[in-house]
């Protein structure tokens, strides 16, 4: 194994012992990992993180420097490291007659630099790596003239199921009756205790709790606060628990407004209170180049106290509070081309991202590469479909062509809305068995842009039994669904369990809708808990999505017939139309007269289009139509059809089935 030198300024606390921490924690198994402490400033006492060290690396590997610094390029000549990765730039703390030695120009080494400082003069900067490794986007985009590479590594955010509140707060002793938020940090000017203690002062019905400890240096900033501790806020020092903190707490309030000499730059208390899925209160730095408006994070005013009062009261309450863990998202795929499952990966990824659970339902095989992805998958093969009741006719207008389709001709008025309300109705069925308080229901093809939506609806949860949004249509009022949220057991209240396309048809009379359209049904079905619901206008709903989600556009309506030409009685034309905005099928079209191939073409599908080709017809003759749709990447036939026209289909199913005319 290639040999790995950290060299660390110091293992006392902070974010820099963390970070390196979870580096050798992921890198151990795959370098042969040694350590140098260029000073040891605990004092003995603030050892939490500096103890996690010493257990991760060899005793033989790790080295704490006393007075003489040198004694460094002594164990560089020893352990003829292939990387020396410096967790902060050596400006900072190193020798300059130390740095010059190691950054020799001969080197026979690799140097990565890690920053954990927004502050530096880049200009000031003398020493120069192989390879910066950042925490924080500002710290990449401060250094962006220099040219030599640039990662950023973050802390990973790693979400944790919260354990039942009372019995978290009784582990740490604390009464279960009252609110309690939380603060974590050294206490230092930059972490702005000082203002956490004012909002102590003034909500004295709450419990405020300080972890983190206090060093020596920055007594001047905590003695003073201390002595006018107010009784409300503990103070618990530094802590090997943290965990069972952020398991307790009702609210994280992080009050840090860094200084002009001593910014922020990624904060791990922040991704941590993300992890443990706390409520959470900071103040929007410029350094986070608003890096947390994805996470479930809201905004202190740096200007107004009395609205952050308010604020912190708001969050407090039950029916301000957003628990993810009993959340869950229901995605209706069906992954019957490469293109869908991309598109179904990536929609799981970004909800991935909300730290809540997921349920993909499909009708068909789910591929392992979404199983993989998700927390619980759903695979139903009776994959019903039915007729529509309402729509049977529709029309494409290209200027230099027109064609009138009627529906009913060659099986195109097949309909999926009973496949999707079966989807639906699995993971609607499977969320409430798993104790699930709140689902999402998402159509595959819409990937999410912006979380607080999602956190915005399930605030609404909070006080209504659904959501959805509503659209007026030809057949009436309906409920748009490829978006909804509703309680599992509310939702299953109102849509039974189905298992033929006759019950799914059966609804419609049950429910007194205007058609069987999965929309319309939803809509009158939902009718009878109105009150209980929450309703979003046409205008609004589409806006919000529009914003919030990228969609990627799978509609399946889709055409393949034979039609009639208008003005040229002694032609037919082939017919396809295909209104996905991204495909990836090759479809084989193919027409022969008796025996005779009249043409064979491959229609490349990659998005939204429409295709037709004229034949001449002769009575004498039988004509053959082949239609085969297979999958680009890996060439396995999706579907075929066959139509067969002579004289009889030419005179009376022909005219049924609609025309084009050409301009």
């Amino acid at each position: 194994m290639k040999k790995l030198l950290y060299v660390a300024p110091h293992l006392s606390t902070g974010g820099l012992p963390q970070y390196l921490t979870k580096k050798i924690e992921l890198l151990k198994n795959d370098f042969e990992v040694y350590l140098v402490e260029w000073s040891d400033c605990t004092g003995g006492v603030l050892v939490v993180t500096r103890n996690k060290i010493v257990k991760l690396v060899d005793k033989d590997k790790f080295f704490t420097l006393g007075e003489n610094k040198q004694e460094l390029i002594d164990i560089i000549n020893q352990v003829k490291p292939d990387i020396i990765h410096l967790e902060e730039i050596p400006e900072f703390f190193m020798d300059s007659d130390i740095a010059n030695q190691i950054y020799t120009q001969d080197r026979t080494y690799k140097i990565v630099e890690t920053s954990h400082d927004s502050s530096y003069d880049i200009t000031q900067k003398k020493f120069f790596p192989d390879k910066f490794m950042f925490v924080s986007q500002w710290q990449i985009d401060q250094y962006k003239d220099i040219g030599i590479p640039k990662v950023l590594v973050e802390y990973p955010i790693e979400y944790v199921e919260r354990p039942d509140r009372q019995e978290a707060l009784e582990k740490l002793g604390l009464d279960p009756n009252k609110k309690h938020i939380l603060h974590i940090g050294l206490f230092t000017p930059r972490k702005n205790q000082a203002e956490f203690f004012e909002y102590a002062k003034a909500l004295p019905q709450y419990e405020f709790h300080c972890v983190g400890n206090q060093a020596d240096n920055f007594k001047h900033y905590w003695e003073p606060l201390m002595n006018d501790k107010p009784d409300n806020l503990t103070w618990w020092n530094e802590r090997t628990d943290v965990d069972a903190f952020y398991q307790a707490m009702d609210l994280f309030l992080f009050t840090s407004r860094g200084t002009n000499n001593d910014k922020e730059t990624m904060p791990l208390v922040i991704r941590e209170a993300v992890s443990y899925q706390i409520p959470i209160l900071i103040h929007n730095l410029p350094v986070y180049l608003n890096y947390w408006d994805d996470y479930k994070v809201n905004y202190l005013d740096t200007a107004d106290s009395n609205y952050n009062l308010s604020l912190i009261e708001s969050s407090l309450n039950s029916s301000n509070s957003i628990n993810v863990v009993e959340e869950a998202f229901i995605i209706s795929t069906y992954p019957i081309l490469n293109s869908v499952t991309e598109t179904t990966i990536e929609c799981i990824k970004a909800l991935k991202q909300t730290g809540r659970k997921i349920i993909v339902t499909s009708h068909l095989p789910i591929p392992k590469e979404l199983q993989e992805l998700v927390d619980y998958c759903v695979y139903d093969k009776n994959n019903l479909l039915t007729k529509h009741t309402f729509y049977n006719y529709t029309w494409f207008d290209f200027g230099t062509w027109k064609v009138d389709l009627w529906l009913t001709g060659e099986n195109n008025n097949v309909y999926h809305g009973p496949a999707v309300y079966t989807n639906y109705y699995n993971g609607a069925a499977l969320a409430e068995k798993l104790g699930i308080k709140k689902v999402y229901f998402l159509n595959y093809d819409y990937v999410l842009k912006d979380s607080t939506f999602i956190d915005n609806v399930s605030l609404i949860l909070n006080q209504k039994k659904a959501y959805a949004g509503i659209k007026e249509e030809q057949e009436g009022e309906t409920v748009i669904t490829y978006f909804l949220a509703s309680e599992p057991k509310f939702y299953l209240d109102h849509f039974p369990l189905i298992q033929t396309p006759k019950e799914y048809d059966n609804l419609m009379v049950k429910w007194d809708s205007e058609s069987n359209g999965l929309e319309n049904l939803t809509y009158c079905t939902f009718q009878k808990s109105k009150n209980q619901m929450h309703w979003e206008n046409e205008q609004t709903f589409t806006k919000l999505i529009e914003k919030n989600f990228d969609h990627k556009n799978y509609s399946r309506v889709e055409y393949f017939s034979v039609v009639s030409v208008k003005d040229h009685p002694e032609q037919f034309a082939v017919f396809l139309s295909v209104a996905n905005s991204t495909d990836n099928r090759d479809i084989e079209i193919a027409v022969y007269e008796a025996d005779k191939m009249l043409f064979d073409e491959t229609v490349k599908v990659t998005h939204k289009l429409s295709w037709f080709r004229q034949v001449t017809f002769n009575p004498e003759k039988t004509y053959k139509i082949y239609y085969k749709a297979f999958d680009r990447y890996n060439h396995d036939l999706i579907e075929e059809k066959k139509i067969i026209i002579e004289k009889e289909y030419f005179k009376n199913q022909l005219p049924k089935n609609g025309s084009l005319t050409l301009s």
